[in-house]
Parts: structure tokens; C-alpha cells; sequence
């Protein structure tokens, strides 16, 4: 519900390009530096059941050959997207009312190539619309 948006959103920041180095949903076996994001489960507060919010998981995965830029590429997203709130990512996406961290940035280790992940999830609070029954 989130990753694509956030891949478009990262590309339209400057940090990269959807298809080269961006991907949601699916992390492929190359390039070695690239940023995948993924739809994750999130909590939902008992709010959501009548009101018009939704709480949507974004998992961010930094992949580099070199840890400190797998670190650093995280850390920066990271600093960048905390706080957003109030808006769409991407013209016509879901408005996200606000940002929380549920695992700050961390180190996963290396994968099957030697390369280097970090990963970070976010639950997303989104306004809905058009819900027959919810306020």
C-alpha cells in the first residue's frame, strides 16, 4: 500500500531511480547498491475500526558492497522521511497523517554476495476515504 509510493517519493528526493537502483516489493539479485521498500504488517489501534485511519508497515532495505554506505544511505532516508506527515508522498497517493518508528535503522549483515543490508520499518498512519460506515 506504502512501498510504491515511497520508491516514487525517493526518486522524486533525489535518491534514485525507480527501476535502477529503487525497487518495492521485490529486492532483485543485482544492482549491488539499491534501496528496496516493502509493504509490512503494522499494528492497527482500535481507532481504525470507526474512524477513517488506517496504520500501514514500510520496511526499508539499504544494499551496498560497502557497509559504511549501506549505513549511511540508511541513515539519511531515515532522517529525511521521519517527520513527514500532512500530505501525499506522490501526487493522488493516500494523505499520511504521521510517521512512527517501530525498528530504527539496523544492521542485517551481509547477504548471499557479501553486500552489506540495513534495514528500518516505519508504521505509517494513512487517511482513508470513501468508507461506507467509518466517520
Amino acid at each position: 500500500m506504502i512501498a510504491d509510493n515511497f520508491i516514487e517519493w525517493l526518486e522524486d528526493e533525489g535518491f534514485g531511480v525507480v527501476g535502477t537502483d529503487l525497487f518495492d516489493n521485490f529486492q532483485p539479485l543485482s544492482p549491488d547498491n539499491c534501496v528496496t521498500a516493502f509493504d509490512v504488517n503494522a499494528p492497527q489501534i482500535d481507532e481504525s475500526s470507526s474512524l477513517s485511519v488506517d496504520l500501514f508497515g514500510l520496511q526499508v532495505i539499504t544494499r551496498n558492497s560497502s557497509k559504511a554506505a549501506a549505513k549511511e544511505l540508511a541513515y539519511n532516508i531515515h532522517k529525511y522521511f521521519m517527520g513527514f506527515g500532512g500530505m501525499a508522498l506522490v501526487s493522488g497517493g493516500p494523505i499520511i497523517s504521521a510517521v512512527f518508528i517501530d525498528q530504527p535503522p539496523e544492521n542485517l549483515g551481509k547477504d548471499e554476495k557479501n553486500r552489506t543490508e540495513y534495514t528500518v520499518t516505519y508504521n505509517c498512519r494513512v487517511q482513508s476515504s470513501n468508507n461506507r460506515y467509518r466517520l
